[in-house]
Formats: structure tokens, C-alpha cells, sequence
């Protein structure tokens, strides 16, 4: 009998399960915007009070005058640190805030058509931010009659920040 007549498998690579923080941080993708904004912010302060203090106000003499000459090498580390921190942790930063401003330029258009012509890009924008962008979204969809998706039907809508401008500007007038 020939080998060929019965299935064949196809020699594959196995695929190894991602390790415990891997899979937690994947799992956790609607807090992803807020934690490299702060690793961000936290990167950039370090290396920047780090490069003051060691180039602008003198700090490696003012620390071997107080006798504390073993702090020089930690505001070292903290230089390079944070300027690898950033280097790592800023593009990914970026990439966020550009969905969170298109998202949020598309939640402010009148138009109907405009939004539905954007839609896909919307909605890749509100996952990707996670459940209160989506809410966004879905409010702004039940405004302008649009349908929503319905992996949006369990959020609650909120008011698109349109509204929320508008109304506070009115009350003010009154």
C-alpha cells in the first residue's frame, strides 16, 4: 500500500504558549494607551532630570562635595535608563495618540457619510483604546443613525465630547 493514500501532515513549527506577562499584558489591552503614556512621561523625566543635573547644575560637584560621590554613577544609570526607556516606549506612545486623535476627529464630524466613509478606521481606533473609546463611538453612531456594530451593543454610549462642549457652553449662556 501506498503512504499517499492517507492524510499526510505537514511538518509545522509547534507553537510555544506565550509566557504568564506576555498573555496578562495582551489580556489587558484597554489599559495599554494609559501605561505608555505613563512610562513615557516617567522615561522622559528621569532622563531629563538626570541630563539638568549632570550637564546644567553642576551635580557631579555638588554630590563628591557632600560626600555622596556613589550617587554619580546611579544618576548615570538613570540617564541611560531612561533614555532607552523612551527610546523603547515613546514610538509605541505616538502610535496611540495619533488613533486617539483620529478617533477623536471623527467623533467631532457632522456628516453622516464622512463617519460611515471612516468607520473601519474608527472602530480599529476604539479597540485598539479600549471600552470608553468604544462607548464614544457607539454614541456617536446612535446620533447620526448609524448602525452599530455588535460587539458595541453591551457598552453603554456616552455622549460624544462634542456634546459635552456644546451643552457646557449653553448652560453658560443662560
Amino acid at each position: 500500500m501506498s503512504a499517499a493514500r492517507e492524510p499526510v501532515e505537514m511538518a509545522r513549527a509547534a507553537r510555544r504558549k506565550p509566557n504568564p506577562l506576555k498573555a496578562w499584558w495582551r489580556s489587558k489591552s484597554e489599559i495599554h494607551f494609559q501605561a505608555y503614556t505613563v512610562m513615557t512621561a516617567v522615561s522622559f523625566a528621569v532622563l531629563l532630570y538626570c541630563f539638568l543635573l549632570l550637564f546644567f547644575m553642576d551635580g557631579v560637584a555638588t554630590l563628591t562635595e557632600d560626600g555622596n560621590e556613589n550617587l554619580i554613577p546611579l544618576v548615570w544609570i538613570g540617564l541611560v535608563g531612561g533614555s532607552i526607556a523612551l527610546f523603547i516606549v515613546a514610538p509605541e506612545f505616538f502610535y496611540f495618540y495619533r488613533k486617539k486623535d483620529q478617533l477623536s476627529e471623527i467623533i467631532q464630524l457632522d456628516s453622516r457619510a464622512e463617519v460611515m466613509r471612516l468607520r473601519k478606521e474608527a472602530e480599529t481606533a476604539a479597540d485598539l483604546l479600549g471600552p470608553s473609546y468604544q462607548a464614544m463611538l457607539k454614541g456617536r453612531y446612535e446620533e447620526l443613525g448609524i448602525n452599530v456594530p455588535k460587539r458595541y451593543s453591551s457598552l453603554s454610549s456616552k455622549p460624544s465630547e462634542q456634546e459635552d462642549v456644546t451643552d457646557s457652553n449653553s448652560g453658560e449662556e443662560e
